[in-house]
């Protein structure tokens, strides 16, 4: 993609975020601190107390970057430029995907190995086995190499022509081992450690399974991936984004969450209004006892990300 149409694709910048790019050193001298929260807190009182002539240049820009951004959008090259924007998305997501699924399964059988497994439950080895490994020094000299691949290959090739009377004393064994196993774990001792050890490998194991399918994703930047609350409206519905549900569970529509007429405009002025809202749905935030204020302000310090402020608030 041209670096034109980089540009040009770029999602404008609401008239508030324009004001505090220009205002944000400013305000953190005024603090004496550039934390987040803290400048996103001041932030927002400023902006809510400027005056219609200051605040305007800044509604005057947005506009013209809005319109510019729209009418770009509605052009054949703004519509290629989107969707190659979205292709480049879904495949840099798909091998996100596929690398951290290759991660899990190392980690996953590294902490299957590590389950300890008691020397009795080890299987038997066959008979071929045993006599390679009283033969395996003899054949490296025979190869001049001790290469595992080379030698496997000369030791099938010398047991396969291997007499009767040599191979019957290392299949004997083989047998006397495999019954020895067998009576092992018909014994009472030997199946509660077999339980316990296929117990204590499916721990291992079910560590790494997906933990959340229904994983909600953070990128507010989806230009045709509608909101909750615009899903629900084009749905003839009105009604707040519902809260994140459990697997399993029937979707249902809540009730729009109840913003204070003061949040309600400080919300407007930062054009997060739906993020707000949807902030305010989720259960777990509600039951964090936050104020629509304190859940306004950071959202602010995560840039309108509504995850990212549910983890501020929730101390996640």
């Amino acid at each position: 993609m041209a670096a034109a149409n980089v540009a040009e694709l770029k999602k404008p910048t609401s008239a508030y975020w324009l004001w505090l790019g220009d205002n944000r050193e400013r305000i953190a001298t005024m603090l004496g601190s550039g934390k987040g929260s803290e400048v996103a807190k001041k932030a927002g009182e400023m902006w809510k107390a400027i005056s219609d002539a200051d605040r305007k240049p800044y509604e005057t820009k947005a506009k013209e970057q809005k319109d510019a951004y729209d009418k770009f959008l509605a052009t054949e090259e703004g519509k290629k430029a989107l969707g190659d924007k979205k292709a480049a998305r879904v495949e840099a997501n798909a091998e996100k995907a596929k690398k951290e699924e290759q991660k899990n399964q190392r980690a996953c059988k590294a902490a299957v190995k590590a389950v300890e497994k008691d020397d009795a439950l080890k299987k038997p080895q066959t008979a071929y086995w045993l006599w390679l490994g009283d033969n395996r020094e003899r054949i490296v000299t025979m190869l001049g190499s001790g290469k595992g691949s080379d030698v496997a290959k000369k030791g099938g090739e010398m047991w396969k022509a291997l007499a009767d009377a040599e191979r019957q004393p290392y299949e004997r064994r083989a047998k006397e081992q495999k019954d020895a196993y067998d009576k092992y774990l018909a014994s009472d001792e030997g199946a509660a450690k077999l339980k316990a050890f296929k117990d204590a490998t499916k721990a291992a194991k079910d560590q790494f399974k997906s933990k959340d399918a229904d994983k909600e994703d953070d990128d507010e930047d989806d230009d045709d991936a509608p909101s909750p609350g615009k899903r629900a409206k084009s749905a003839g519905l009105s009604a707040a984004p519902p809260s994140k549900r459990g697997r399993g569970a029937k979707s249902s529509v809540q009730e729009q969450p109840l913003i204070p007429a003061d949040v309600l405009k400080n919300a407007e002025g930062l054009n997060m209004v739906e993020q707000l809202r949807n902030l305010m749905a989720r259960a777990d935030v509600a039951a964090s006892g936050k104020s629509p204020q304190e859940m306004l302000v950071a959202l602010q310090a995560s840039s309108g990300l509504v995850n990212k402020a549910k983890a501020k608030l929730c101390g996640a």
